[in-house]
């Protein structure tokens, strides 16, 4: 079965490129649904991450933002040209990457939350049109927070500035969220 022969019972997909998944999860990501990518180092959480928007910029025409909370989006762009995306040569208008590194310091000298960064995030996602979003390393951001609820308030507020920016389209957002790993508590 190919992405294109989809049942319409499955609800709006958003296709990754990625042939195998793409198959399986008959289509793609959900639309209008944030997805958490978890693994280990080297895994392919990025990889696959990135995959996803240069796929919908190239093949399908879906703007789409990249916003990274540990890697340089040079670093990042470069990757993709090594693997021949040529993320180098698409517009920002068409791919933007989202520099949302943060300093310990900034974090722990008072009450830090996302909501500027969130409020940029969004007005560039409406302006570009993105129909794709990854936040990248969200953990990253997350374990500078001082405490659990800090860390849980802002957890929920990525994806759904996500949603309120897919809101103001016709086609519904793809969110991926990419994050290592973690323990499970058995239950």
């Amino acid at each position: 079965m190919t992405t294109t022969e989809m049942p319409v019972s499955f609800g709006a997909k958003a296709a990754t490129g990625i042939e195998g998944f793409d198959t399986i999860t008959r289509g793609g990501l959900p639309r209008g649904r944030s997805t958490l990518l978890e693994g280990g180092p080297g895994s392919g959480k990025t990889l696959f991450a990135l995959n996803f928007l240069v796929h919908g910029v190239q093949k399908l025409g879906e703007p789409g933002m990249y916003v990274a909370f540990e890697e340089a989006p040079d670093r990042i762009v470069a990757n993709c040209t090594s693997f021949g995306w040529n993320a180098d040569q698409i517009p920002p208008e068409q791919l933007f990457f989202f520099d949302a590194r943060v300093s310990p310091a900034m974090v722990q000298s008072g009450d830090f939350d996302l909501s500027g960064m969130l409020a940029a995030l969004g007005a560039m996602a409406r302006q570009m049109h993105a129909k794709r979003i990854v936040f990248d390393a969200v953990d990253i951001v997350l374990a500078l927070l001082p405490d659990e609820q800090s860390r849980r308030r802002e957890a929920y507020r990525l994806p759904k500035c996500a949603r309120q920016i897919a809101a103001r389209f016709a086609t519904a957002c793809a969110e991926l969220s990419v994050s290592p790993a973690t323990k499970r508590r058995n239950r």
